[in-house]
């Protein structure tokens, strides 16, 4: 059964195809920007993610001229003058940066990817982005640091010296740019840039269609095709690699946890007599 669309105050939850679920940060007028509020929806979606074995995928996405401009600093302006701070706890900024999950999230970068969006970028697990997409870590302009997660992360990514230069000097990078350091898996060329940038009514649930999105949804579509409890163990195993760095932890802990989880799933033995009978395998809702 279709799922229906939800519209929040600043971001929409839609269910574009079987499996998917999208959020759209829907704030135009602030760059997308999120608040506190926001961000604990957001974060809320993906637990919902990981809970619905219906659901195998998540794409983020923004609406407008902007992907994210990272955490509402008017919010912080006066969570600052009554002596309060903005949490740098897990998961982080619209419970991306420091999530884990079982399931893959995809960043489909319409547009401007700063500060606070580019932490939750660096912890997604496949990025697209736009030919107009603009990346940058600009806190150190503001007296702020990017602590929320993604500067060992994108060490890892992108290497020292790229990392140490977006953080100490807030510039600007481009899409292609940053699909030759390693972060940006596919670079998409919008047809018509205005379209991407308005927000052009669509088939998405109406948040907004972009080239950068029809690439996500048709990888989302691929990925789909897959034995959902494949799709688990996978993520994990590439995850413990990047997040421990101990290469053989990692392989031990696959061997001994989760192949046998995976073993006892019935898309293991689906997955092997599709093979043997030639017909597509028939998979059913992961349970590991």
């Amino acid at each position: 059964m279709s799922r229906p669309t939800v519209h929040h105050d600043h971001f929409i939850v839609s269910y574009p195809q079987e499996h998917v679920v999208q959020v759209t940060i829907n704030r135009p007028d602030k760059l997308n920007c999120i608040n506190q509020a926001t961000s604990r929806q957001i974060a809320q979606v993906w637990d919902d993610l990981d809970a619905d074995p219906t659901l195998w995928v998540g794409i983020i996405t923004g609406r407008g001229r902007a992907f994210c401009t990272g955490a509402d600093l008017h919010e912080w302006n006066t969570l600052h003058t009554t002596s309060q701070t903005n949490p740098m706890t897990a998961p982080g900024l619209a419970g991306l940066p420091r999530r884990t999950g079982t399931k893959p999230i995809l960043a489909a970068v319409n547009g401007l990817c700063l500060g606070g969006g580019f932490e939750m970028v660096s912890n997604c697990d496949i990025v697209l982005a736009s030919s107009a997409a603009v990346f940058a870590l600009p806190e150190v302009q503001r007296g702020i640091a990017p602590v929320a997660g993604c500067m060992p992360r994108l060490a890892r990514t992108l290497g020292l010296q790229r990392t140490m230069e977006l953080v100490l000097t807030g510039r600007k990078v481009d899409a292609r740019t940053m699909g030759a350091w390693g972060l940006v898996s596919r670079v998409v060329d919008e047809p018509d840039n205005s379209k991407s940038h308005t927000g052009k009514e669509g088939g998405n649930g109406g948040n907004g269609e972009s080239a950068v999105v029809d690439a996500a949804l048709e990888l989302a579509r691929d990925i789909c095709r897959n034995s959902p409890d494949a799709l688990i163990v996978g993520r994990v195993g590439v995850r413990m690699a990047w997040e421990d760095g101990d290469v053989e932890a990692a392989v031990t802990k696959l061997e001994t946890e989760w192949y046998p989880r995976l073993v006892r799933g019935a898309n293991f033995g689906e997955g092997i007599r599709a093979f043997v009978e030639k017909r597509p395998p028939r998979w059913l809702d992961p349970k590991l």
